[in-house]
């Protein structure tokens, strides 16, 4: 019988004993609503939070009527609600996550799968105050999303200039309550809303989606105690020993938070008795089988199944309060505590309980769910006289990742919920090794869920200035750019080269990639922002130094830390050359580049100087670089001289591996703050899409609002192995930034 022996269990409390795990000091205080600080500025402006398909991913997890809903948008474009909220994000760098909690906290359209047309009309309260009729220029659930977004943002170009908008730092009489706003954010919700009441209601469904973000199944623990808590159905439950511990859970699991994280849970009741224990109450007897008792019909069946005095627990009818009461187990019962099973005759798992036998689709399901019990062979005959249950699925809590992608996900109720990116994996507190990788077929029996936040670090200070202000950079021969619009050429100096292709895009250009002749273009020679495109030519040019990608480069936070980082790195790690250029390259991160640059050149001013010179050198007349990464608008080329650039780095086959990637994962040389792993999928989705008609070499993305969307590919033609040069620049659809790409690659295979 597959059971804990007394001796293991005596051995357990030894453990517990030697680590000292204790009960905690209650939590001193827990979250509560501040009048003053409702958001800070870096949280309503975070627009890359979540992407367009967490945000649908969230609506879908509620059973609102937004979820499937198609409405027009501002444009009166008919789109589906996902799609909106994802571009009015982007449009105003607004946190998406402000128009989901607008959106619920105005009209309760999360929620709600039966709204009046009136509620979509004024979704978000947009221009309908309170003392006069909605204004009906703002109806319609589209209008009012990119309004609601687009105030907001308003409300930051001219707080300086409209004395109407509250300030951070002033006091203002909200609903006889003196608030002084801590923050801008905070002040332009009081703006938006000019109501205690209405901001409450906002903060806490802010505070329930957003900050309570850890999953049923996790496993807990914080710095100043010892004591460690399983998350259950929203509540924190004490587990009051090791040897409770050990029978239930895996302690590598455990994950460290801060004290008013844990404070943020209500407590459930303790969990004080380890599994499959033998309980006696009064005069009957139970076997406790996770949360459910199941009553023995005597006590000569718990002598007859195996059992011993001395391993009988004598509990109350309060301990057991708690839990269900399951099926009653008989001498005649068949296992009661259940067998893991493998058939001989084709190497398939179950789980056999009671009269039933559970399919088990993968060993890692076996061994996160039934750690104690080991495999036993058996005929497929001896299922035949059993019924077949459920599929067995992972326990609340298990992290998994899908197999050769590096998607990583934790299962919750059945549903796996997207961890997107080593930040918020990291900042979650979980760690690289406990995830099991699964493969593809498995992962399909769990459906998406709601992917998981990183609650925003607040820092709740206050500035001694009230004024917004934003650094330029001036250049008398470089061109004027109008700041947070994208570049588009007149209709009018609109020109076409060779056949044409139907987009809004624009910029195109086709080109056979080995004579470099130019096959079909559009706009070729317009010159706008380069964006991350500028890091092909910093790959180039840090070859052509001689970089070496097996040494490591140390950073320093006050050298190489960049405009736009977002890099978890800590000052003095060290990281391998060839991990941060996949960095680079591959996630376009900013901050790997001007590392990188900092190894070949004494400052990354002396390398820019180095990629202009190679510009001139390949008598590139419309190209020059102004940093290593592209955040800067003085970034600047045309398409066609672009051509040239990216045909002579795709010769290093150095940086084409690493431009072929569709995902990575490194670990740091040298660790600080144990995480020294990193991971990320290239930043192309096309390179993880099924079913393309090409098969793409390599390829780099760019985005700057004024460069707007941008992705140049090496891709080649399976018939006859034909290569192309694929770039396309001023994608104006965020949100769809990579279906004309892929129509035009299509279309340029089948034409040349």
């Amino acid at each position: 019988m597959n059971k804990p022996t007394k001796n293991l269990l005596f051995v357990i409390f030894l453990v517990f004993a030697f680590l000292g795990l204790h009960s905690p000091t209650k939590a001193e205080t827990t979250t509560e609503f501040n009048p003053n600080f409702i958001l800070s500025d870096e949280e309503i402006q975070d627009w890359q939070s979540m992407g367009r398909a967490d945000i649908q991913a969230f609506l879908d997890n509620y059973t609102g009527v937004l979820k499937s809903l198609r409405a027009p948008d501002k444009d009166n474009q008919e789109k589906l609600i996902s799609d909106i909220i994802c571009q009015a994000s982007i449009d105003y760098k607004i946190n998406p996550k402000y128009l989901l909690v607008k959106l619920q906290k105005e009209q309760s359209l999360i929620t709600d799968d039966t709204p009046t047309q009136r509620q979509l009309d004024f979704a978000t309260g947009y221009a309908c105050p309170d003392s006069a009729p909605c204004s009906d220029k703002y109806r319609g659930v589209g209008k009012q999303i990119d309004a609601a977004a687009g105030i907001m943002r308003w409300y930051y170009d001219n707080v300086n200039f409209q004395p109407w908008i509250k300030k951070a730092n002033t006091e203002y009489n909200i609903d006889n309550t003196i608030v002084i706003p801590n923050t801008f954010a905070t002040a332009f919700l009081y703006t938006y809303t000019p109501h205690l009441h209405g901001n409450q209601n906002f903060w806490l469904l802010w505070q329930k989606w957003f900050q309570q973000i850890y999953p049923d199944g996790t496993l807990f623990k914080t710095p100043s105690s010892s004591a460690v808590y399983v998350l259950q159905d929203g509540k924190k439950r004490q587990i009051t020993s090791m040897s409770v511990l050990i029978s239930r859970y895996n302690p590598n699991l455990i994950i460290t938070v801060p004290d008013s994280e844990l404070a943020r849970y209500d407590s459930g009741k303790n969990v004080s008795l380890p599994n499959y224990s033998i309980l006696k109450v009064n005069s009957n007897y139970y076997l406790l089988d996770d949360d459910t008792v199941r009553p023995f019909a005597n006590y000569d069946t718990v002598i007859k199944m195996g059992y011993q005095p001395e391993e009988i627990i004598e509990v109350t009818e309060s301990d057991i309060s708690g839990y269900t009461v399951g099926t009653s187990i008989s001498t005649g019962m068949l296992n009661p505590l259940g067998r893991l099973v493998k058939l001989k005759e084709n190497g398939s798992l179950y789980f056999v309980k009671d009269n039933k036998y559970y399919p088990v689709p993968d060993e890692n399901i076996a061994k996160v769910n039934y750690p104690t019990f080991s495999v036993e062979t058996v005929a497929i005959k001896d299922l035949t006289n059993l019924e077949r249950g459920d599929l067995v699925i992972f326990k609340d809590g298990t992290l998994i990742g899908i197999k050769g992608t590096n998607a990583v996900y934790v299962i919750e109720k059945g549903l796996k919920r997207h961890i997107a990116n080593e930040d918020v994996f990291y900042g979650l507190g979980y760690d690289w090794k406990n995830i099991l990788w699964i493969n593809e077929t498995t992962a399909t029996n769990y459906k998406g869920g709601s992917p998981l936040y990183l609650r925003a670090t607040i820092a709740n200070t206050t500035s001694s200035t009230n004024t917004l202000t934003i650094d330029t950079a001036e250049d008398s021969d470089a061109p004027r750019f109008e700041v947070g619009k994208m570049v588009t050429t007149p209709a009018d100096k609109t020109k076409i080269i060779g056949k044409e292709f139907s987009t809004n895009m624009d910029v195109y250009l086709v080109a056979d990639y080995t004579t470099g002749k130019v096959l079909a273009g559009k706009n070729i020679d317009t010159v706008r922002p380069l964006a991350s495109f500028t890091k092909v030519m910093t790959a180039y040019r840090l070859m052509k130094q001689n970089l070496s990608l097996t040494k490591a480069a140390t950073y320093n936070e006050a050298k190489d830390k960049s405009v736009y980082h977002q890099f978890r790195i800590t000052n003095g790690e060290k990281i391998r050359n060839g991990d941060l250029m996949k960095s680079m390259l591959v996630s376009s991160v900013n901050t790997a580049a001007k590392i990188l640059a900092n190894q070949v050149e004494k400052t990354e001013a002396d390398f820019v100087k180095k990629m202009n010179q190679q510009a001139k050198d390949w008598a590139l007349k419309n190209t020059v670089f102004t940093d290593s990464y592209g955040y800067d608008l003085g970034n600047i080329g045309t398409a066609r001289e672009y051509l040239t650039i990216f045909r002579n780095t795709a010769k290093n086959t150095d940086i084409l591996k690493i431009m072929a990637l569709k995902d990575y994962e490194y670990n740091e040389v040298l660790d600080k703050d144990n995480k020294p792993h990193h991971f990320d999928s290239n930043s192309n989705k096309l390179v993880s899409k099924k079913g393309l008609s090409f098969t793409i070499l390599a390829s780099k993305t760019g985005y700057l609002d004024e460069a707007g969307s941008g992705l140049v590919m090496l891709v080649q033609r399976p018939k006859d192995k034909k290569k192309f040069v694929i770039i396309t620049m001023g994608n104006p659809d965020y949100a769809k930034r990579f279906d004309d790409p892929q129509k035009l690659t299509e279309w340029a295979l089948k034409n040349f």
